[in-house]
């Protein structure tokens, strides 16, 4: 049985990708959330989830659900 574990978070140009690893050879299919932050001083234009699936890498784009000018939450999902 494997865990979803937060890996990170890089700046790929104007894009922030939060990465996130999955291994074993079983999963459940119960929701989990995670929440992950980063401090960026540039404008990105994108935020995407990463997830490394014994290897297999997904990738979802998250979408803006909060911005007061300072902070800015980003939701994203595998369903």
């Amino acid at each position: 049985m494997g865990g979803v574990t937060y890996e990170g978070y890089e700046v790929q140009g104007d894009t922030l990708v939060f990465k996130f690893k999955r291994t074993g050879n079983f999963f459940t299919q119960a929701i989990v959330e995670k929440e992950a932050k980063a401090e960026v001083d540039e404008f990105l234009a994108k935020v995407i989830m990463e997830v490394d699936t014994n290897g297999n890498v997904k990738r979802y784009e998250a979408k803006l659900i909060f911005d007061d000018g300072n902070e800015k939450i980003y939701k994203a999902s595998e369903l």
